[in-house]
């Protein structure tokens, strides 16, 4: 209940704040936000959210004005999110996200963690 209060609370605030709503299903939407030639883009998942920009500027500022209505907690670098593990390499500028321990967790439910793979054709 709570978490849908706060889903409900902050996108309100966000559609005030002229982001648009630009993708949704049941329970998340992607919001965008066009300001100075800047691009932010927020991902909203009932209570867990992810956030990227392309300017640092636009990106503190919302942080301030966010940080005004409601208590943010920094975490520091997205590492995880819905199950999805984040991985950066700054030097290559390149960042990967994978599912493994999901995959891997599916295979111990289903007992076929030791499995031996098996090429097909489709």
């Amino acid at each position: 209940q709570s978490s849908a209060l706060f889903h409900n609370t902050l996108e309100v605030w966000l559609l005030e704040y002229r982001f648009t709503a630009v993708g949704a299903d049941h329970d998340g939407v992607i919001f965008r936000l066009n300001r100075g030639g800047e691009t932010m883009m927020l991902s909203l998942y009932i209570d867990d959210s992810m956030c990227v920009s392309s300017s640092w500027a636009l990106y503190d500022q919302f942080l301030q004005d966010l940080s005004k209505r409601f208590k943010l907690s920094y975490q520091g670098r997205l590492a995880w999110y819905l199950g999805v593990a984040i991985n950066y390499d700054k030097e290559a500028g390149i960042v990967t996200m994978s599912q493994e321990k999901y995959v891997e967790k599916l295979l111990e439910w289903f007992n076929m963690h030791g499995c031996k793979l098996e090429t097909t054709q489709f």
